[in-house]
């Protein structure tokens, strides 16, 4: 866990990124519609799809999506 500003956050992984990328891809879906199935907002399933740190909430959020239909 990486700390910020007094706030914990986790990193997406390179690796992490490029599943939830493939993932869109295979259900044909816009970074718009993927960011509302995973519920957040587009910026920050951009900010996933593109690896980085994000709060451990949006970490949840985003695995569990990505470990769906698994």
């Amino acid at each position: 866990m990486l700390e910020k500003k007094g706030e914990s956050t986790l990193l997406i992984t390179s690796t992490q990124a490029k599943a939830i990328r493939r993932k869109q891809a295979d259900k044909k879906m816009t970074a718009k519609q993927a960011g509302e199935e995973i519920g957040v907002t587009q910026v920050t399933y951009r900010k996933i799809r593109d690896g980085g740190e994000v709060k451990p909430s949006i970490y949840q959020k985003a695995m569990q999506w990505l470990a769906e239909d698994y």
